[in-house]
């Protein structure tokens, strides 16, 4: 088997070193690739800021739905692309973008997809570490040749589609929107340049309105393996490319709420709410808007709250103008959302003038509010604790194309071990998932796409870079910031100390949103430390229990990263769980990680594997650092770290602390329930057989 193996991957390369090769290895820029995919500073061309995840709606009813994908006005672009991939970006199509360019003998894939798990290029699983060479901020220098990326130096993927846009759209503006393209890519449509987007792992989008017409439209994405924001991208995970989420087209009237904030406020005794909302409304037309009205109101269900509404004026708007507006109303004793009771309402906007509605978006809403109160973190006013994992976007059949019925799987596992918490390591995940942690109730720690561990403290303070890490900052909370699961932003992940590109990103993150806190487990703890929480990865449960008792430490202590499931670890997660439940000054934390990150091998369809680092024949690669999951890969199979932290994590202590009259002692450590609603029961057995066993009545705890 492992002759037969080798073989394989051996024909493999020599395969990649035949179409590839060539005697040119340094490029020119602007002349066999485009420039800006080595520009730091280059982040997009003609995109659309970012806003809240959002869609119009046709009525009141598709408004209560909130399923953006089931809108009137939304067409999904997912499905079956002509593609063509080559190593070199001085191979790939130049023209393919033209409408004459005949792409009919290409072969298909499907979008969304990473294409190296379909076959094309090279996977790469690295934890710390490039996957070409270091020269920033270049992404074109040729590596040592025993690097896959010597020979597969920058590969390219050409897509191509024909869509149509409904005659009914006709007079409406029309966007297209990328929920994740990686690395960075261009895109035309019907022959013209459109732009270009950066940052693999937020929405980019785009106004088409001048470029499609009614009827039959063709749109092609050209897909850059690597490009300067690769710098930021050094996450511990498989390296894959592609457009690997979802792609959406739809449409918006002229005058368009293009994006609102909701925020709640509870008063003093966490009963009554006040519900603002702050939104920008744009005329995106040629000609000045007429004077319109905003509509905010909050329904349960699918019925109107009480007095739960406000409307304000938006004024006539000149071409291209825009006006930001607030409304604001109060809700009395609404249920309160919380990771045990997720209670959503919805808030429906409508933007109002001439004939009647213009314009109807919604949001699911949660009441809670989020407060620090000298070392302890706490939501509408109690104490709370994380208990959770860090999760990566990553599936061993589909890499990073995850679909919905898996992420429901994943919150199943994660619910069931009686994790609270989901770190977004350590990247911004697919809109969808935050909607699914609002439904199910899930605490999450929102972290940026931003990580250069591998470049570890070069680029925090380098002034190319500071547009990045910030743009990737208020993208990430101007994307989630109407999420009630979200208590939590997280700048990035092992980048640097206390640099000021850093800093800078937190004071706009502040900016944006001044209801939550931020995390950087790289600012330490102590005076010098800038962000909401005292911070560190890893050490012992007594390492936290004095972090706790640290008299000098004055904020609430968050683990972003603790008990490291690699191989038969994590046994002492009870102690570090005992840790949290003891001092009140530990928030919590998340065990790295959540499950196995294997990838299909089937390139010999005789012989599958399920690989890990080098696994494809890559190089480099970090071997079997991956194999460190709660969960297996599939998600089924057990392994011994599941029960431990199902049982560690438990909300529901029981102690025998008096053997001869059957005296139990229980503790209720959910933070918003009761046990009033839970069945209780024991057992005795003796040498494993059952003996005896009873209900128990429990008192209200």
């Amino acid at each position: 088997m492992k002759t037969k193996l080798l073989t394989f991957f051996i024909g493999a390369v020599a395969l990649l070193s035949t179409a590839s090769a060539q005697n040119v290895t340094q490029l020119v820029p602007g002349k066999d690739f485009p420039a800006e995919i080595e520009n730091p500073e280059c982040l997009g061309i003609n995109k659309e800021p970012a806003h809240a995840t959002l869609m119009p709606y046709a009525s009141l009813d598709e408004a209560l739905k909130a399923k953006r994908h089931k809108s009137s006005y939304c067409h999904v672009l997912n499905g079956m692309w002509k593609f063509n991939w080559v190593a070199w970006p001085n191979q790939r199509p130049v023209d393919f973008y033209k409408t004459d360019y005949d792409v009919s003998g290409w072969k298909e894939i499907p979008v969304p997809s990473n294409w190296q798990v379909l076959g094309y290029g090279t996977p790469y699983y690295r934890n710390i570490g490039y996957t070409f060479k270091i020269d920033f901020p270049h992404v074109m220098s040729e590596p040592s040749k025993n690097y896959t990326a010597y020979e597969e130096r920058n590969p390219v993927g050409s897509y191509r589609r024909d869509f149509d846009v409904p005659a009914d759209w006709n007079g409406r503006r029309v966007f297209i929107t990328f929920d994740g393209v990686d690395a960075a890519f261009f895109i035309w449509v019907n022959g013209q340049k459109v732009g270009y987007s950066t940052n693999s792992r937020n929405a980019a989008e785009f106004d088409l309105t001048k470029y499609v017409k009614p009827g039959k439209n063709m749109v092609a994405v050209e897909v850059y393996r690597y490009c300067s924001g690769s710098y930021l991208e050094d996450q511990d995970m498989w390296r894959l490319s592609g457009i690997f989420r979802n792609v959406t087209l739809w449409s918006a009237p002229q005058t368009h709420v293009r994006d609102f904030f909701v925020q709640t406020d509870l008063d003093k005794d966490y009963k009554n709410s006040e519900l603002s909302v702050s939104a920008k409304v744009k005329n995106y037309g040629s000609q000045p808007s007429q004077a319109q009205k905003l509509q905010a109101s909050l329904y349960n269900g699918s019925q109107p709250v009480e007095g739960a509404t406000a409307v304000t004026n938006i004024p006539a708007l000149k071409p291209g103008q825009e006006a930001i507006v607030a409304l604001k109303f109060t809700v009395n004793n609404p249920e309160k959302w919380s990771a045990e009771t997720p209670k959503l309402y919805t808030t429906v906007l409508t933007l109002q003038g001439g004939k009647g509605t213009n314009e109807t978006l919604s949001s699911r809403t949660g009441f809670r509010k989020i407060e620090i109160k000298g070392r302890q973190f706490q939501v509408n006013g109690t104490p709370i604790k994380l208990k959770g994992v860090n999760r990566h976007e990553h599936w061993s059949t589909v890499g990073h194309a995850i679909t919905e019925e898996q992420m429901i799987r994943d919150l199943e596992v994660i619910k069931q071990g009686n994790c609270n918490h989901v770190r977004t390591c350590h990247y911004s995940d697919d809109p969808r998932w935050y909607e699914l942690c609002d439904e199910w109730g899930i605490w999450l720690v929102a972290e940026a796409n931003a990580e250069c561990h591998g470049y570890d403290g070069k680029l925090d303070e380098e002034p190319r870079m500071k547009a990045a890490i910030i743009d990737r900052n208020v993208a990430n909370t101007e994307n989630f910031k109407n999420h009630p699961s979200v208590i939590i932003w997280s700048l990035g992940n092992e980048y640097g100390r206390v640099g000021s590109n850093f800093v800078s990103a937190m004071n706009v993150v502040k900016s944006i949103d001044p209801t939550r806190f931020v995390h950087y487990e790289r600012f330490g703890m102590g005076k010098n430390n800038p962000s909401d929480f005292d911070g560190r990865m890893y050490g012992t449960p007594s390492d936290f229990a004095w972090v706790a008792q640290n008299k000098e430490l004055t904020k609430p202590f968050y683990i972003c990263e603790f008990a490291h499931a690699m191989f038969n670890s994590m046994g002492s997660l009870d102690e570090y769980s005992k840790v949290f439940d003891n001092n009140p000054e530990i928030l919590g934390g998340a065990i790295w990680e959540y499950q196995d990150q294997a990838l299909w091998n089937k390139r010999n369809p005789e012989h599958p594997i399920l690989a890990y680092g080098g696994g494809f024949g890559e190089f480099p690669n970090d071997h079997y650092f991956i194999h460190k999951g709660v969960v297996a890969w599939d998600r089924k199979t057990i392994k011994p770290h599941y029960p431990e932290m199902k049982k560690a994590f438990q909300w529901i202590d029981t102690e025998l602390v008096e053997p001869s009259s059957g005296t139990i002692k229980i503790r209720n450590k959910f933070q918003f329930i009761s046990l009033d609603g839970f069945d209780a029961s024991w057992t005795l057995t003796e040498n494993g057989k059952e003996i005896d066993k009873g209900v128990l009545k429990l008192p209200r705890i």
